[in-house]
Parts: structure tokens; sequence; C-alpha cells
């Protein structure tokens, strides 16, 4: 059995697309499983960046209270693994306190999205790291397997944590997509991260100011200013041309993912997660480099219609390392 321990849903999230994924490979695979859905506080992130700080810990919590009650009824049974779509959970030490304190010989692993250790991480910048770096350690003592997307958050999980090594597996992350209906493509420029310090919408504030003077028929427009929901979201991405990141912390980046396999163009850093999972054509080494990519493209059809080449390549490589991810993920939950 597997207990299926999802992210709280969040439309503008990941979360309610990444539970029905596991749900449908697992069924697919033929796995018995039962999902441990939590009671929601709140679907909205009114205090944090990713998650809300108490929508996520009532979440959990409520989560936990099952796991408890399961051990207690004997429905937890030697050889079942607890599958975490997010192992920073406070309160998963309470599963290795019942695992170990009843002798079941179960397994914990899960996908490891962030953490304390990155000193961009809202963990970090809120003083958590003071406190949750030997939480971490523990955490990772426990737990069986951490699937991570990128061998860029493997050696930076590695350099900053005691963690075994060997327990780490890049898998990367899940993203089916179906390809959106065929839409005209607008003028459009988006950034599609979330609008804090580590995402820096204020260089692409500066993108827009330095080009729309030379191209003003060109929209530039920051997705999350928008309050759009998932369709409305995607529906954007679909009229768009380019996509555009200036971040500063990235271990997957969904957003640009999003963007690619809607159809757009992504320029991105020459750093972090995107070195791995982007043509060297796509990426820029500085700001300038990455106006000349913009409006060269703009300026000249054929260098457009080269980088839509490009991005086509990318495409098709990522959308298969998508779609093998939580396979990746089942191979090696029954290794021991």
């Amino acid at each position: 059995m597997i207990f299926n321990v999802p992210i709280e849903p969040l439309d503008m999230r990941y979360s309610i697309q990444w539970n029905k994924w596991f749900e449908n490979e697992f069924a697919h695979n033929l796995l018995s499983f039962t999902t441990v859905t939590g009671e929601t506080l709140t679907d909205k992130i009114t205090t944090g960046s990713f998650l809300d700080v108490c929508g996520t810990n009532y979440y959990k919590a409520s989560q936990l209270k099952w796991i408890a009650h399961w051990f207690h009824y004997n429905y937890v049974k030697d050889g079942d693994v607890f599958f975490f779509q997010d192992l920073w959970f406070p309160g998963i030490e309470m599963l290795a306190y019942m695992r170990d304190g009843l002798k079941k010989d179960i397994k914990i692993v899960g996908c490891l999205h962030d953490g304390s250790y990155d000193r961009n991480d809202f963990t970090y910048k809120m003083g958590m790291y003071k406190w949750a770096g030997q939480i971490e350690n523990g955490w990772f003592k426990l737990i069986d397997k951490i699937f991570v997307a990128t061998n860029f958050h493997k050696s930076e999980l590695i350099e900053s944590r005691i963690v075994d090594q060997n327990k780490i597996i890049v898998t990367g992350f899940p993203l089916y997509w179906e390809d959106l209906p065929q839409v005209e493509k607008e003028n459009i420029i988006v950034f599609p991260h979330r609008l804090v310090e580590e995402k820096n919408p204020q260089i692409f504030d500066q993108l827009k100011m330095d080009l729309q003077k030379d191209f003003p028929d060109w929209q530039f427009i920051k997705t999350h200013e928008l309050n759009l929901s998932k369709k409305d979201y995607y529906n954007l991405l679909n009229r768009s041309k380019i996509v555009v990141s200036f971040a500063d912390q990235e271990y997957w980046g969904i957003g640009i993912q999003e963007a690619l396999f809607a159809g757009c163009i992504p320029i991105i850093p020459n750093k972090l997660s995107y070195k791995e999972m982007y043509l060297d054509t796509l990426r820029f080494k500085s700001y300038q480099e990455a106006i000349s990519k913009i409006s060269s493209m703009i300026e000249s059809e054929y260098q457009f219609t080269w980088f839509q080449n490009w991005a086509e390549e990318n495409r098709i490589t990522l959308k298969k390392k998508c779609e093998q991810a939580i396979l990746n993920m089942l191979k090696e939950i029954h290794v021991t």
C-alpha cells in the first residue's frame, strides 16, 4: 500500500495537478494507494510565499491525525510506503516515531522542493535556518528516499546538510501537458514567476522600459499581477511569444516549463537548474545579452524562427523527462 500524502490544493500552484497525476500513475501501475487528504484552512496565501504559513501547517497537522489513526488501528502494514509530495513537512518525525515505536517495516519517501539551506528560500529569509538546519538533518536521517528534480538541487543539498547522498535520487518532477488549442500568437512577453525578491520582478520592469520604447506594439505582462485562474493563465501563455526569467532561485522552475510547453520561447539565466534543463542558446549570461536575444527575435523573423526551433527541440526533450519523473520515483520505492 502507498499512503499518498499530497500538498494542500491551491489553484495557482501545481498541487491539485500533482495529486491527480500521482494518483493516475499509481492506478496505471496497478498499485494500491490511499490518499491522505487534509483539512483546508484557507485556499489563499495570505502570509507566506509558496504556501500559506498557517494554512500549510493546519493541512499537514490534519494529515498527521489520519496517519496516527491508521497506525493505531493497524491499517498500516509492513511493506507499506508513505509518499510525501513535499518532504519539507513539519511533523514528519511523528511518522518515524510511530514506525519505530510499533516496529513497522515501512518506507518514508517523497519529493524535496527546497529548504532552509537555500538562502533565497522563504524559510531562510524568515530566519528559520537558525533552528531548521538540525531538524532537516534529522528528517534526512529518517527518510529513506529523497527525490529531487535536478542535479543542481542534489549538489546544493549535499553541500549544505548532513545527508547520505545515496538517498538523494534525481528523478525530475512531473508535468503532464495537454497541448492547448492553436491560437494566433500575440506580441506578448510574460514573466511567470511569483512577485518575490528572489525572482527579481524589478528587472523585468527594467526590461519593459528598455524594449518598449523601440517596440511599442509589444506587451510585457507579469502574470501574477493579474490574479488569473489556472485556465486563464494557460490561455495567456498560449497567446504569448516569449517568456523571461531573472530568477536567483530555481531548483526546478515550473513557470518556465509551462510557458515553453504552451509554445513560448524561454529566455533564461545561465545558472541554477536552468543550465541542465535548457539549451545554451536560450540562456543569457548578462542582462545585456537578454536584451540582445529578445531584440534580435523581435526585429528578425529569421532569428525568431531559429529561436522557435531551439525552443521546440527543448520542449520535446523536457516533456519526455517530465512524463518519466513519477515512474522514476516508483522504481526507486522498491529498491532497498
